[in-house]
């Protein structure tokens, strides 16, 4: 097959739906199909096409909010007839807007769109936009050929929001790097080690576990990987409780790097209040930690189907209760559990016997 994932952004930008996509489209090269992958370049940094471990990619300028550009479009319109599949991926964007329009008279290629949806904005403000957008999301979903989630909790959503019946919604969880997190060696270290992977935004809660730090034995020590523009808040949050080096920023690492830390800690923690799925639940219990989360949005789905998952409210309870459930949870017992299907190339496989079930019956 020949396959166009769309998407908002495309690695070196690091996010979720930058890694899905990044990863099923490397595994859809090596199944021997052909992908090309459509993206906005914000920062117009980077090569405009550009072979990455055998996916072209092909990068088009910005052109206003939420990621539009009009090459894109027009590239669309001219190119849609050559792929079997087009992808489009992320309704908090104009992605699907764009990929829509561009395949209104085209007959015979298919258009499947990914959510990746929180059901609320990042602030006050985009979920208020977020709403006014929503009669929009619910003509492109209607209109596309099938519609994925990657959990059952965005399914539903999805279904709630907009009005997509059950049938023509099909879950695909998000996968991990699974061999590399099972091999990496851990690093040499003292005490207590807590873990957060994640892009430095407000709504992720980061905060939330830095006001926590206070209350826990001084060997406690709290490492944070990855960039955002929250960063800088949570650094002065950090100074102000003269946490010194109890929490530290490694920014962003190469992944060998993470997953290593990912084998060095003794707990991993998320709080976002915003997520489709919660990729780095699976990848701390890849590598045999327990895991401590917020009982909100996807969250909680993994927390009732996994082991070693331990959901709290961490909106709604102060920072000395934090500490307590992270105190507690970092002597939560491993149970063994069978995690293989979350692997990349099992994931891969499910799209592109998706993909294929979509042409055949077309």
């Amino acid at each position: 097959m020949y396959i166009a994932q769309v998407t908002p952004r495309y690695h070196p930008y690091i996010g979720g739906v930058e890694t899905v996509v990044k990863q099923i489209s490397e595994e859809m090269i090596k199944q021997g199909h052909q992908v090309d992958v459509l993206t906005v370049d914000p920062l117009n940094n980077s090569p405009v096409i550009e072979d990455v471990n055998g996916v072209t990619v092909k990068r088009f300028s910005q052109n206003g909010v939420f990621y539009f550009s009009r090459s894109l479009v027009n590239y669309l319109k001219n190119n849609f007839h050559r792929y079997d599949i087009v992808h489009a991926h992320n309704l908090h964007t104009f992605v699907p807007h764009m990929a829509l329009s561009s395949a209104k008279q085209i007959k015979g290629c298919k258009l499947v769109m990914t959510g990746h949806y929180h059901g609320r904005g990042k602030t006050r403000l985009s979920s208020l936009l977020l709403r006014l957008y929503r009669p929009f999301i619910k003509n492109f979903l209607a209109k596309a050929h099938a519609v994925t989630s990657v959990s059952h909790f965005e399914a539903d959503l999805i279904n709630k929001h907009f009005g997509v019946p059950a049938q023509k919604i099909t879950v695909i969880p998000n996968g991990v790097s699974y061999d590399d997190l099972i091999n990496a060696e851990p690093y040499d270290k003292t005490g207590i080690c807590l873990l957060i992977v994640s892009r430095q935004e407000k709504y992720k809660n980061i905060h939330l576990v830095i006001q926590a730090m206070p209350y826990l034995p001084a060997d406690f020590r709290l490492l944070i990987i990855g960039e955002g523009p929250y960063r800088h808040q949570l650094e002065k949050i950090a100074a102000k409780l003269n946490l010194g080096n109890r929490v530290n920023f490694l920014g962003r690492l190469k992944n060998e790097e993470v997953y290593r830390w990912y084998k060095t800690c003794d707990l991993v923690l998320n709080f976002s209040r915003l997520e489709s799925f919660g990729l780095t639940v699976i990848e701390g219990l890849v590598a045999g930690k327990p895991v401590l989360i917020n009982s909100s949005t996807a969250l909680s789905e993994l927390a009732e189907l996994l082991k070693n998952v331990k959901a709290v409210e961490a909106d709604r309870i102060s920072p000395k209760e934090i500490a307590n459930y992270i105190a507690q949870s970092v002597k939560m017992p491993c149970a063994k559990q069978n995690l293989s299907e979350y692997q990349w190339n099992n994931i891969s496989l499910q799209y592109c016997n998706f993909y294929q079930w979509m042409v055949v019956n077309s």
